[in-house]
Formats: structure tokens, C-alpha cells, sequence
């Protein structure tokens, strides 16, 4: 019986960690999945949600490709007004003034960009953009981000009652590099399963 009591103790661990393999698993297909699909359609605002500035003012890859594909967006009549989101990181200026300087560069008007200079987390923006669009009657929006960030950030757009709807940055390094695609995409699975149990706890 001694001898067997490790292999009865080591059981349930193996168990729990094979459930554990399965579900991540599952996620990560589901947030890969989503993660191409463009759902871009005529919609009262693009909500483009920030990323990195990197040192000299410089957007990071991940920030000019969400501007550049809500600049496309604007220019294909999507919709009139972009609203930028994103705060101060680690370097100046915030995200939202540097996509700012970007969409007026490409010709964008400066009165149809709506700016967000507080927001520091995929939730802060969400939440940003939706008093943003109330106070305007907006109801409808495009959501650009990251491939992998679609996923969630329309989950939490759908629970804060926006309708939204997908578009994303397909010319992203953390999509077209398989090894970032697979580490942002792994990191992304926690992310997920992070906001899904604190909307869980918030139904207690």
C-alpha cells in the first residue's frame, strides 16, 4: 500500500494538470481563430486601442499597425470619427497622441479624431470609449487591435453594451512572427481566463 500511495497522490495532480493542458488549449484555438477574422462594417466610430510608444515619440509596430488599419478603415467610409484610446506607458507621449499625429499624417481630419489620454488598460478604454459614444449617441463601433486582443476586447465591448464589431491589425509582428504570434497568443489565454473569472466573482 505504501508503495502504491504516490501513484494514488499523483493521480489527481496529473488529472487536474491534463484538464488544465485541454482548456488552454481550447482558448488558444478559439483566440487564434478569431484572431483573423475582419467583421468591419459601417459603424458610427473606429475604436482603435493603444499600444506601446516607444522611446523619441515613436509608435512601436503594434501601435502603427492598429493605426494604419483603422486609417483604412476611415478612408474606405466605415465610419466618420475615430476614437483613439491609450495613456502615458513608459515613454511620452500618451498612444493616443502619437495614433493622433499618425491618422493626420495620412489626411485624417483632426475633427473626426476623439481622443483618450487616461486609459491604461483594454477595460479602462473600453469603458472610455463607451461614455465617449453616449455622450455623442453613438451606438455602434469597429474595434481595432491586435489579432490576438480581438477576442476579449469585443467580450468586454459586448458586457459594457457596446455593439462592436472586429477589425484587425493583420500587418502586427505579434501576428506575422510565429514565435511572437504563439507567445502573445499563449499570454492572451491567461488574459481571457483573468477577465472571465473576475466577471464570474462580479455575479456573487
Amino acid at each position: 500500500m505504501r508503495k502504491k500511495l504516490p501513484y494514488l497522490l499523483a493521480a489527481p495532480l496529473i488529472g487536474a494538470i491534463t484538464v488544465l493542458m485541454i482548456c488552454f488549449a481550447v482558448t488558444y484555438r478559439a483566440i487564434d481563430e478569431r484572431s483573423s477574422r475582419d467583421e468591419a462594417r459601417a459603424a458610427d466610430a473606429i475604436v482603435v486601442l493603444g499600444s506601446a510608444v516607444w522611446p523619441n515619440e515613436q509608435p512601436s509596430p503594434s501601435l502603427t499597425a492598429r493605426t494604419q488599419r483603422a486609417i483604412e478603415l476611415y478612408h474606405e467610409g466605415y465610419a466618420s470619427h475615430l476614437i483613439l484610446s491609450g495613456g502615458l506607458g513608459r515613454f511620452p507621449p500618451e498612444e493616443a497622441e502619437v495614433m493622433r499625429r499618425l491618422a493626420l499624417e495620412a489626411g485624417i481630419p483632426d475633427q473626426a479624431l476623439v481622443l483618450d489620454k487616461e486609459a491604461r488598460s483594454t477595460r479602462e478604454s473600453l469603458l472610455q470609449a463607451r461614455e465617449i459614444m453616449r455622450a455623442r449617441g453613438w451606438k455602434t463601433a469597429v474595434i481595432v487591435s491586435d489579432p490576438f486582443h480581438l477576442k476579449r476586447s469585443l467580450w468586454v465591448a459586448t458586457d459594457m453594451g457596446i455593439t462592436a464589431y472586429g477589425s484587425p491589425a493583420l500587418d502586427s509582428p505579434t501576428y506575422t512572427v510565429a514565435a511572437r504570434r504563439v507567445y502573445y497568443t499563449s499570454r492572451e489565454v491567461l488574459a481571457l481566463w483573468w477577465y472571465l473569472a473576475q466577471r464570474t466573482l462580479s455575479l456573487f
